[in-house]
C-alpha cells in the first residue's frame, strides 16, 4: 500500500489542480461524497440518527462541509460546528459553506463544545496533514469533549492532532473509529502511537492523477501480507542443503554467546541449508552444545573469548565458500574485534548483514557510509542509527522521512531501522513494516531478525527482499504467539 508525507500529499495536491487541471472544488467535492457515504454505512441501523460534523477552516473543513450538505440532502439530521469566524473560511472550503448555508443545513459558528448534544456519529473536520505539535484551547478542549462521547468518530483525512510525517499524537488529539483518507494513507497514519488514534483507515479515490511515482521525496510503502505473498514461495521439492545457502556467522564472545546461537539457530530455521558459526575456541563448547543444526568453526582466541583480527585467516576461506555473512551479535567492542570486522567487510563482495557491535566500525567513522557498497544491510535500533548517522533520535522523531531521505543519500545498501514499526530502505524507496507488538522488545530478538535476513540472502533474495520478508515474518510470528504467550 503506497503512503504519503505532508509534503507529497501537498505536492499531489499541486499537481492535480495547477498542472492537470483538475478543479480543487472537484476534489473537495469528492471527498465530501466519500464521507458521506461512509456516515451513512456508519448509521445503516440507526433510525433518526443525528450526526455532528466539526469543521475547521482549511481544506478538511471544506470536506466536511460537502459531507453536510450531502447528509442533509439524504434527510440525515447534522449540525455543523464550524470552529472559525465565517471570514475565515477561504477558497473551496467557503463555496462548500455557502452551499451549506443556502441549503438550510443546520450551522452552529462556536469554539466551546457543544452542550446538552448527543450524536450517533461525529465527524472531525477540525484539522487535515498541516497540523503538527499540541493543540490549544479552545480547540483542545472541543477534541477532548468529542474523544468523551461514546459514539463512533469519522475523521477526515487524518485524525485532528496526529502528525501526519511522525505519528506523534498531540494531548487529547482524536481516537477515531474509522479514518476516510484522500488518495493514500499519511505516514503518520501507520506509525505508532499515530496508527492507534485511526481506527479502521479506509481509502478514498477522489479523483487523484495517477502520478505516486512522480512524487519528490522517498516512496514510502506499507507492508502487508499480499506484499510477501509475491516475494516467497516453498522451495522445490528437489532441493538440497547446498542449495538452499550458506550463511557464515561471525558473532558471539565472552558473556554474550546467546547472541551468536539465536543468530546461528535464526538462519537454519529460516531456512538455510547450512550455518557455520566462528567460535572463539575457548567458547566453543558452549557453542556446540547449543548449535545443534548449525555448524561451528574454532578460532583460536588464547583463553581472551573474543574473536579478533588474528583470526581472519582462518575465516577467510569461509567468505569464500558461503552465500551470506551475518557479523556482529555480540561480539563485543575490543579494538582487535573491530579491525576483523574492518577487513571483513571492505574485503568481501558477499551480501552481508551488519548488525550489533559490528556497526561500531561505522559509529567510530572507521568506515564511511559512502565506502559501503549495495551488498551490505545494516540492522541498527534507534540509539545505533543515531551513533552510525549523527542525527539525534528527537530530530528521527520529529522528521522521520527527511532523517532517513538525508541518510540513504550517502548510503548505497540496505537500511533495517528497527523500531516501533521497523522501516526497510533501499535507494528512494521505504517500506513501513505492519506486523509486531510489545513482545519483540526484548533481548536476542535483533539477533534473530538478522539471522533470518542473512538466511534469506543466501537463499536467492535480494538484499532488500530479504530485509522486508524477516522483517515481516518475524513480526507476524510475534502477533501470532500473542494469545498464547500473552
Amino acid at each position: 500500500m503506497k503512503i504519503l508525507t505532508r509534503t507529497q500529499s501537498r505536492h499531489l495536491d499541486d499537481i492535480a489542480i495547477n498542472k492537470m487541471g483538475i478543479p480543487g472544488k472537484t476534489l473537495m467535492g469528492n471527498a465530501g461524497n466519500e464521507v458521506a457515504q461512509l456516515a451513512m454505512e456508519m448509521l445503516s441501523d440507526i433510525a433518526g440518527s443525528k450526526v455532528g460534523i466539526f469543521c475547521g477552516k482549511g481544506n478538511n473543513g471544506g470536506d466536511g462541509y460537502k459531507a453536510g450538505l450531502e447528509l442533509h440532502k439524504k434527510a440525515i439530521f447534522s449540525t455543523l460546528f464550524v470552529l472559525p469566524d465565517k471570514d475565515q473560511i477561504t477558497g473551496d472550503a467557503r463555496l462548500y459553506y455557502d452551499q451549506c448555508a443556502e441549503a438550510g443545513c443546520n450551522i452552529i459558528h462556536t469554539e466551546d463544545p457543544p452542550e446538552n448534544e448527543n450524536f450517533d456519529l461525529i465527524i472531525d473536520g477540525i484539522l487535515g496533514t498541516g497540523s503538527h505539535g499540541e493543540l490549544v484551547s479552545p480547540l483542545r478542549e472541543v477534541t477532548k469533549w468529542i474523544n468523551e462521547q461514546s459514539v463512533p468518530i469519522l475523521s477526515i483525512d487524518i485524525p485532528t492532532g496526529v502528525d501526519s510525517d511522525t505519528g506523534l499524537v498531540a494531548d487529547q488529539a482524536i481516537f477515531a473509529t474509522k479514518t476516510v483518507t484522500m488518495g493514500y494513507p499519511k505516514l503518520g497514519m501507520v506509525l505508532k502511537p499515530g496508527l492507534t488514534n485511526c481506527g479502521e483507515i479506509i481509502c478514498a479515490d477522489i479523483g487523484f492523477p495517477d502520478i505516486y511515482d512522480n512524487l519528490k521525496g522517498l516512496h514510502w510503502s506499507l507492508v502487508d501480507d499480499n506484499l510477501i505473498r509475491t516475494k516467497i514461495a516453498q522451495p522445490a521439492v528437489d532441493t538440497y542443503k547446498h542449495k538452499q545457502g550458506k550463511v557464515l556467522v561471525v558473532a558471539g564472545s565472552k558473556g554474550m554467546t546467546g547472541a551468536a546461537v539465536l543468530a546461528t539457530m535464526a538462519c537454519m530455521r529460516a531456512g538455510a541449508g547450512l550455518a557455520i558459526a566462528c567460535a572463539p575456541e575457548s567458547l566453543n563448547s558452549i557453542f556446540e552444545t547449543n548449535i545443534i543444526e548449525g555448524l561451528t568453526i574454532a578460532c583460536q582466541d588464547k583463553g581472551r573469548g573474543y574473536l579478533g583480527l588474528d583470526n581472519l585467516e582462518k575465516i577467510e576461506p569461509l567468505i569464500d565458500w558461503c552465500d551470506s555473512i551475518l557479523i556482529g551479535p555480540g561480539l563485543g567492542g575490543q579494538k582487535t574485534t573491530e579491525e576483523l570486522v574492518y577487513n571483513i567487510v571492505v574485503n568481501t563482495d558477499k551480501s552481508i548483514v551488519i548488525d550489533a557491535d559490528a556497526l561500531r566500525v561505522i559509529a567510530d567513522k572507521s568506515l564511511a557510509l559512502n565506502q559501503l557498497g549495495e551488498n551490505v544491510i545494516l540492522t541498527p535500533h534507534r540509539g545505533e542509527f543515531e551513533k552510525i548517522s549523527g542525527i539525534s533520535q528527537d530530530k528521527l522523531r520529529s522528521n522521520l522521512s527527511g532523517s532517513i531521505q538525508s541518510f540513504m543519500e550517502k548510503f548505497s545498501g540496505t537500511l533495517v531501522l528497527k523500531g516501533a514499526p521497523t522501516i526497510c530502505s533501499k535507494d528512494k524507496t521505504a517500506e513501513v513494516n505492519s506486523t509486531g507488538n510489545q513482545g519483540l522488545a526484548s533481548g536476542g530478538t535483533g539477533d534473530v531478525l538478522a539471522g533470518m535476513i542473512a538466511s534469506y540472502v543466501a537463499q536467492g533474495f535480494n538484499e532488500f527482499d530479504a530485509s522486508v520478508v524477516a522483517v515481516y515474518l518475524q513480526g507476524k510470528a510475534a502477533d501470532e504467539l500473542v494469545s498464547e504467550k500473552g
